[in-house]
């Protein structure tokens, strides 16, 4: 028996030792991991310890220990499985997957001029303090320069959130508050619509992107107990056999499949806010991706290999890298040049006007609070100067 655990227990142990971490520190492993590996060896000792106590004890002593432990054992899972079936639930909102943003839709005073943020998670900044998110800052900014209160922003951005969830989002609620000016900022997100991560993804590519649940992934696969009662082998299994498992790939620009329906809901949108008399900015996304990455900007990447993987063998995948990622955005950001071009509305190209540093960025296009604040000076000027604030100064 002692034989057989030994066995289990290393190869498992094995698994977790060909991981290589992305700054490596101890050999090749962070720090942290070492400190990992090293409390997960104590695991070996078991065998020992129990022998110990048989010795003592006798198997009998140990099966007297054991049997009521087991039977506590059986009758909890038993009860919190029934449980869990019927009591968990998967909250989302069936057309935007998560609750949007809603202002209060009061009466707009005389002489107010509304600004509508629109946008993912990079826009809603909810990792930064409020003070300290783009669209407060643009705020801040712009009631200083005017010397007015009468600007109000409200800041629609959500996590996942895309150009069709923004859409979406405006048709059905947001043209209510009656904005003055929409501020637009999408591209990531609808990025990696283009794959099919079997983590967030049901089926192959969809051009109403319906194949990607994204935060609602809940509904279509519902975890099992099991899953959720075994959570940290699943929080392990990337770092099994990661060396060998999980490989960057540049993958060519026409794998990203999604760029023409982002266009095509990005148009859409901006028809929909001229239609209401709404003046429309829109800005280009900016990300840290380069064609050459310290360890240390590589490090805080993730969104490749956690949207983006597609199987390439048992127990294997490929993502892709940050050179690819980096010329996707640049494609989704010119086609957000277009859009503005073809539609006659001001673009500021706020990813050429942020430094592409981890001053700037927390991982791959989310900001510290030094690149928000940079990112809200951006967009305030540019929209002084297009004179798009209809008001005049003091």
């Amino acid at each position: 028996m002692a034989t057989l655990y030994y066995v289990l227990y290393g190869v498992l142990y094995a698994a977790l030792l060909f991981h290589h971490s992305k700054v490596p520190q101890i050999g090749r492993y962070s720090v942290r991991y070492a400190v990992f590996l090293v409390l997960l060896a104590a695991g070996f000792a078991l065998p020992a310890l129990v022998g110990r106590i048989v010795a003592k004890y006798g198997l009998r002593g140990l099966a007297f220990a054991l049997v009521p432990a087991v039977m506590v054992a059986v009758v909890l899972y038993a009860g919190f499985a029934i449980h869990y079936y019927y009591s968990e639930t998967h909250y989302f909102d069936p057309f935007l997957q998560l609750p949007a943003p809603t202002p209060a839709f009061t009466a707009k005073p005389p002489g107010t001029f509304r600004i509508l943020m629109l946008g993912g998670s990079t826009t809603a900044d909810s990792t930064l303090a409020p003070s300290d998110r783009y669209p407060q800052v643009l705020q801040d900014r712009l009631r200083r320069d005017y010397a007015t209160s009468s600007i109000e922003v409200f800041n629609a951005g959500m996590d996942w959130y895309t150009a069709k969830h923004s859409l979406i989002n405006y048709d059905t609620n947001l043209r209510d508050w009656h904005p003055d000016l929409a501020v637009v900022m999408h591209g990531i997100n609808d990025l990696y619509r283009s794959f099919s991560d079997p983590d967030f993804a049901v089926g192959p590519y969809d051009r109403l992107w319906s194949h990607f649940y994204g935060p609602a992934i809940n509904g279509a696969k519902p975890p099992t107990f099991e899953r959720t009662l075994f959570s940290l082998s699943a929080a392990l299994y990337p770092y099994w056999l990661s060396e060998f498992r999980a490989s960057e790939h540049d993958v060519p620009l026409d794998r990203y499949v999604s760029l023409p329906d982002f266009k095509r809901n990005l148009l859409y949108l901006v028809h929909d806010l001229k239609g209401d008399g709404v003046e429309v900015t829109l800005l280009t996304e900016p990300s840290i991706y380069k064609d050459s990455m310290t360890a240390e900007e590589r490090e805080v990447l993730w969104f490749g290999r956690t949207f983006c993987k597609e199987p390439s063998g048992f127990l294997r995948y490929i993502y892709p890298s940050p050179v690819s990622l980096g010329a996707a955005m640049s494609a989704y950001n010119a086609v957000t040049k277009e859009v503005g071009a073809d539609e006659h509305v001001t673009v500021i190209d706020v990813a050429a006007r942020l430094a592409k540093t981890l001053e700037n960025f927390s991982d791959d296009v989310h900001y510290r609070a030094t690149g928000a604040h940079r990112v809200g000076d951006v967009v305030a000027t540019g929209i002084e100067d297009a004179g798009l604030l209809r008001m005049a100064r003091p």
